[in-house]
């Protein structure tokens, strides 16, 4: 990459713990859970090819490879956008800082009430005191049959898996029960369950899902031999 003297660097920070660090020596630089990658993550809600940097004009920009599971900067869905310093990316469970300029301290993030359309920082005036805001909502499994670890899960990961591996939230026991068959995602306050590689069918009120299927308060989820109604709860009285 001509254009930089110092190749661009990606802080990978696991969800088990440890970063690591990874140059964007060549563009297209690809993102994904195979092994052919530039960037590979062991992570089930990682799509076999889910992003790629490529570079117009000496611009980064991150594309995603219509994932399952989406790609995020600074929490925000995307399917193409320019990065810029300090950019902080998701690919399901792992988080990756993008740094133009390795080893130059990032610059403070500036609150967007601080700035106007021109870009000049003013002072946001004092805001009249309002009421309240309302309770976020958290969705919580309950499960109404199979063999599971618990009888209830509440979802406060960004992606909660349900499986028999280590890491999965939803756990589920038994000889043959698979390492993962499918997995929810919070997306905003919306929640997503979505299928995995292993292929697990889903049904959702006693219908087949496709691919992935936002979830409803009330809603009964079916797969790999459990049952469980999704409900909405206020994360204060949950907390409580």
């Amino acid at each position: 990459m001509s254009q930089h003297s110092i190749p661009p660097l990606l802080l990978v920070r696991s969800p088990h713990g440890g970063t690591r660090e990874c140059e964007i020596r060549r563009t297209p630089f690809t993102i994904g859970r195979k092994p052919d990658n530039d960037l590979c993550l062991e992570d089930p809600a990682v799509s076999a090819h889910h992003a790629r940097i490529v570079q117009v004009q000496g611009v980064l920009f991150l594309e995603d490879l219509s994932s399952t599971n989406g790609s995020f900067v600074n929490e925000h869905p995307i399917d193409r956008r320019q990065l810029q310093d300090a950019d902080a990316l998701r690919f399901g469970t792992h988080r990756v800082i993008f740094r133009e300029k390795p080893g130059l301290a990032a610059e403070p993030i500036i609150p967007a009430d601080m700035l106007v359309a021109d870009k000049t920082m003013v002072v946001p005036s004092q805001a009249p005191r309002e009421s309240p805001a309302p309770a976020r909502k958290v969705g919580i499994v309950e499960i109404l049959s199979g063999r599971t670890g618990q009888s209830h899960y509440p979802l406060t990961r960004q992606v909660s898996l349900i499986g028999a591996q280590d890491d999965a939230v939803i756990t589920l026991t038994g000889w043959f029960a698979p390492k993962t068959a499918a997995m929810i995602s919070r997306r905003g306050e919306a929640y997503v369950v979505s299928q995995t590689e292993s292929g697990k069918r889903i049904l959702v009120n006693g219908r087949p899902v496709q691919r992935e299927h936002a979830l409803r308060h009330g809603d009964v989820v079916e797969v790999a031999g459990i049952t469980m109604r999704f409900v909405l709860r206020d994360e204060r009285s949950h907390a409580a």
